[in-house]
């Protein structure tokens, strides 16, 4: 078996790894031709892993980094205050089946059958729009909720397999410390 190749942020060969080589991998090598850049280095500011967290001041913003990278975008519409409803709106905007806006586990299992939904797109982020009313109102429904989320984020991608895909979720939470992308970088 041929010794491993790491590849730095330019491309350049090492035949050391970082510190965390699945991260290495994950983040700067190389799947089905694209690069796996994530959501935090494409649009700095943003603070947490797999789910990140923005102020609704920085929508646009995050969306036109986005786009620019050529990640594909899924918007939910239609926030809510109650964690059922707003699972129905995130499985709606992923393209999941229904099971899977009704049932935590259904959900679970659509989000790692991703690239079914998405055969095209390697690189999928959902844009969760006013998940701040879910965090005011059902607290403990937003964690269910963001945890799936985070859970399958980390694992849909460190593999690096045919069908794995990047994803992540950029949640748009007013207030709770959440600062603008201005204030993130003073």
């Amino acid at each position: 078996m041929p010794p491993t190749v790491w590849r730095n942020r330019t491309g350049a060969a090492s035949s050391t790894p970082r510190t965390d080589p699945v991260t290495e991998r994950w983040f700067d090598g190389p799947v089905g031709g694209s690069r796996r850049t994530p959501v935090s280095r494409l649009v700095p500011g943003l603070t947490g892993r797999g789910v990140l967290l923005a102020s609704p001041a920085d929508v646009e913003a995050v969306r036109a980094n986005l786009a620019a990278d050529g990640v594909a975008l899924a918007e939910v519409a239609g926030a809510t205050d109650a964690m059922r409803p707003t699972q129905a709106a995130i499985a709606r905007a992923l393209r999941l089946p229904e099971t899977a806006g009704r049932n935590l586990d259904a959900l679970v299992d659509a989000l790692r059958d991703l690239a079914v939904r998405w055969p095209d797109d390697e690189r999928v982020v959902l844009l969760w729009h006013d998940a701040g009313r879910l965090v005011d109102a059902d607290l403990p429904g937003f964690l269910t909720l963001t945890e799936i989320l985070r859970t399958a984020a980390a694992e849909l991608g460190p593999g690096g397999r045919i069908g794995d895909r990047q994803f992540e979720t950029v949640a748009f939470v007013e207030r709770h410390g959440v600062r603008t992308i201005a204030e993130a970088s003073r």
